[in-house]
């Protein structure tokens, strides 16, 4: 059986309900029509131009992406910025798209709690919608767990706050939600990884003796792109549809 782009939308719609999106966002079926057939789907972080030209030699049909082309509204189509020639060379290859954004980073898909697994965080635990909060094996100096971190994740890692404080829990946020660090520390972390530390939020944290791990957006939340392409795949197969899903290789800002 062959999939489409709808089947592939309701499916992400099962896993992080499209009501669930912030009032803001733009997520679900985007470009592209939904009655065409998704055999080769390509999923990535950003729809970039980058990634449109992977699609493309892998010969999908669909990209799925985590963060959304037309985010904001456009008022034409045209190639002189970087979203509108995506956009043409999308139409021209006959691309479609399917987002999932902020319904997605209040899963067990996103990538908070794919950092925490990788991290091998023990508990994993949603505690608000975009909160993850796991137990390290053992009580770390913060200047040793922003060394693990930056290692696991391949993606420079800054901390803010005492280097020798002690972590036994830390809670993570990827993206950009440092403003929860207060929420993070009531709950009994001693350590917040997000991406997008604010100055202000990095002087207040650690003059209360919290420590935040700024990881960057993207190196919070490109470890969720593997672990989607992986439950796209299971689910498409238990389906019995012939479907290949691919975790994009693009990195935008070097290794990821």
């Amino acid at each position: 059986m062959s999939a489409t782009v709808k089947m592939v939308e309701d499916i992400l719609n099962e896993l992080a309900p499209m009501e669930t999106a912030e009032s803001y966002d733009n997520v679900g079926a985007i470009v592209g029509r939904r009655d065409a057939e998704a055999a080769r789907i390509l999923v990535a972080l950003d729809c970039t131009w980058d990634v449109v030209q992977e699609a493309v030699s892998l010969g999908a049909e669909l990209i799925v992406s985590h963060h959304p082309l037309m985010f904001h509204p456009r008022k034409n189509l045209l190639e002189e910025d970087a979203e509108g020639r995506i956009l043409c060379e999308m139409a021209r290859n006959h691309l479609s798209l399917v987002a999932a954004h902020t319904n997605l980073d209040q899963t067990e898909y996103s990538g908070s709690a794919a950092c925490a697994k990788l991290l091998n965080l023990k508990n994993i635990r949603k505690e608000t919608n975009y909160l993850f909060l796991g137990d390290l094996e053992a009580p770390v100096k913060a200047v040793e767990l922003e060394k693990k971190i930056s290692a696991v994740l391949a993606f420079p890692v800054r901390c803010y706050g005492d280097g020798n404080a002690m972590i036994s829990a830390l809670a993570v946020a990827g993206g950009a939600d440092d403003g929860d660090w207060m929420a993070a520390k009531a709950l009994g972390a001693q350590a917040l990884l997000t991406g997008e530390v604010r100055h202000h939020n990095a002087l207040a944290a650690s003059m209360s003796g919290f420590v935040l791990f700024d990881g960057g957006h993207y190196g919070t939340e490109a470890p969720l792109v593997p672990f989607l392409a992986e439950y796209l795949q299971n689910r498409l197969n238990d389906v019995q549809c012939n479907v290949r899903v691919f975790p994009s290789q693009c990195a935008p800002f070097g290794s990821v």
